[in-house]
């Protein structure tokens, strides 16, 4: 008897296996590299140097307070120092959300792909725009420093109120955009201002205190969890008086 005819599915399984690891093997090393090529032709470099030096209120990373830019990392993109532009965990679970949502509740944006949208792209929700915004941000990755992206995000996003930017939201919100002034902000405004890029209107602590500091609650509750600040430190952070444009906000919870 032919030892393959009491095995007849072997050689096919054996096929199938063959498929399925070369096209995890594309996905996950000749794909990216394939987007990381087109998102190159999509970026406008004189747009970032535009940011960088006709900016007056551009702010350099080193300038800023750690734990103001540890606050955006913390509640916008926790793994940022890991991953290579676009987090596929993130994104996975914000599709099986907006799946069973039925609405299009998460995007799944990195840091790098929120500044890709911020300054290359339109806000529309389409896929093809979710497409260039994941192929921009893979090629910003092979281009700048961790570093680099984070100043440029924080000075480019959007802070409500026609502030772009952090100089600029630093001032309108606390009078504190100047290099000087900046290295003065507290946990508590740091964590306020890090609540605002997922819906600056929406979070204004000018128009909406209370949805405000419930979303600085969040954030401090997102950096205790992991670890950038003390339960004390947050409990702290809480309890801070704020002066919102010289008035004065309630703490959180009161």
């Amino acid at each position: 008897m032919n030892p393959r005819a009491a095995y007849p599915n072997q050689a096919v399984w054996k096929k199938w296996l063959i498929a399925i690891s070369l096209t995890m093997i594309i996905f996950t090393y000749l794909l990216p590299v394939l987007m990381a090529q087109a998102g190159s032709s999509w970026i406008d470099e004189s747009k970032i140097n535009t940011l960088r030096s006709e900016n007056s209120a551009y702010i350099p990373i080193e300038q800023m307070p750690p734990h103001l830019w540890k606050a955006f990392v913390a509640i916008e993109d926790h793994r940022f120092m890991q991953h290579d532009g676009v987090d596929l965990a993130a994104l996975a679970r914000a599709i099986w959300i907006d799946i069973r949502s039925g609405s299009y509740q998460q995007g799944g944006s990195t840091i790098t792909m929120q500044l890709a949208r911020n300054l290359f792209l339109t806000h529309d929700k389409t896929i093809i725009r979710k497409g260039k915004e994941m192929a921009i941000a893979l090629a910003l990755e092979r281009k700048y420093s961790k570093r680099e992206l984070l100043e440029l995000y924080l000075n480019a996003i959007y802070y409500g109120h026609g502030q772009y930017g952090i100089g600029h939201a630093a001032q309108y919100y606390f009078g504190k955009g100047n290099p000087d002034g900046l290295r003065t902000l507290t946990v508590g405004e740091s964590a306020l201002l890090a609540s605002l890029p997922k819906a600056p209107e929406s979070y204004s602590p000018i128009k909406h205190s209370q949805k405000a500091r419930q979303r600085q609650e969040l954030v401090l509750d997102r950096m205790a969890q992991l670890e950038i600040l003390t339960d004390a430190d947050r409990e702290r952070a809480l309890r801070e008086p704020i002066l919102l444009r010289g008035q004065k906000m309630n703490p959180s919870g009161s």
